[in-house]
């Protein structure tokens, strides 16, 4: 699987905040035998210390695919979230 949807969350949130937030996308092991992986895209202060929003998350069962689609629930969050600002081409 690409990265297509955690680079669009990324540059999302570098539209929409500029400088002032850190987007990211962790993953962890969880004890479920069929989607073994759990994602959460954030947005974080810029010092990476404060959890300033949780907007997406997604499970599967594997990793790489787990952030994908939490990233891509995070953009399509943002474009909810923003509709005045243009993410069409991104």
């Amino acid at each position: 699987m690409t990265e297509g949807f955690r680079l669009k969350f990324n540059n999302a949130s570098q539209r929409i905040f500029g400088g002032t937030v850190r987007p990211t996308v962790l993953a962890w092991e969880t004890n479920d035998a069929e989607n073994s992986w759990s994602a959460e895209a954030r947005l974080i202060d810029i010092n990476g210390d404060k959890l300033l929003a949780s907007v997406g998350q997604a499970t599967a069962s594997r990793k790489q695919e787990a952030k994908e689609l939490a990233a891509k629930s995070g953009f399509e969050r943002l474009r909810e979230m923003y509709p005045s600002i243009d993410l069409s081409d991104i």
